[in-house]
């Protein structure tokens, strides 16, 4: 057996649909595609594959993976991404595949860019306020533990890196937050609590464009 990773790009409507719908779309499209993939075994047999880290609902995402297994060690891997595609809903779209080289558990880090504008504010003043935002000593709010409830922490704390940039129509920030196993920051933490503080619509447009391991070098 070989084991491969399959990258991909979640974009257009195929945001908002959940993990589980991406995992369901990504195993027709596996059954389909004629690709020699590895099934499990046992009673229910099913296609393997397993998702290096979820994409939060309404996110794009460029750097996107799953690995997979090929049954046929010697299957051309080039022929992948093509038969993949032909199968796939428009807005998942598979850009490489490859032999794994670390494992899923050592993804730390998320680079995110979050495209922000506000029709009711004008965004030299939106610039401000987002640019003072980051620089507050603490930025506090309650998050959900695994258990199901809601412990207070601080953002700022989590906040690896960031930068705040004035765009034509609005404004753009860079951020890197933790994410993994260990911990897991969304940055719609962050961006709620900007919306509720400014008290109009903010329209949020969140990227997820790299991952890296504890050395902030990329996941591969």
């Amino acid at each position: 057996m070989k084991n491969i990773r399959v990258w991909y790009k979640k974009d257009g409507a195929c945001r908002y649909i959940s993990h589980l719908d991406v995992n369901r779309a990504v195993m027709r499209a596996m059954q389909m595609s004629g690709v020699p993939f590895w099934h499990t075994e046992g009673f229910n047999s099913r296609m393997y594959v397993s998702f290096s880290l979820p994409l939060s609902l309404g996110f794009k995402g460029d750097y996107e993976s799953f690995d997979a297994k090929l049954t046929d060690e010697e299957y051309p891997i080039n022929e992948i991404a093509d038969k993949l595609n032909a199968c796939l809903p428009e807005g998942i779209h598979v850009y490489d595949v490859c032999a794994p080289v670390m494992k899923p558990a050592q993804i730390v880090y998320a680079l995110f860019d979050i495209s922000c504008e506000c029709r009711e504010y004008d965004s030299d003043k939106l610039y401000d306020f987002i640019s003072d935002f980051f620089k507050r000593e603490h930025i506090i709010t309650e998050k959900k533990t695994k258990k199901g409830t809601l412990k207070e922490i601080d953002l700022k704390e989590n906040i690896v890196r960031y930068n705040v940039e004035r765009m034509d129509t609005g404004v753009k920030i860079t951020l890197v937050l933790p994410a993994g196993i260990e911990k897991n920051i969304n940055p719609m933490l962050l961006t709620d609590i900007m919306e509720k503080e400014l008290d109009k619509k903010v329209h949020f447009f969140i990227t997820r464009s790299r991952l890296y391991n504890e050395n902030f070098e990329d996941f591969v």
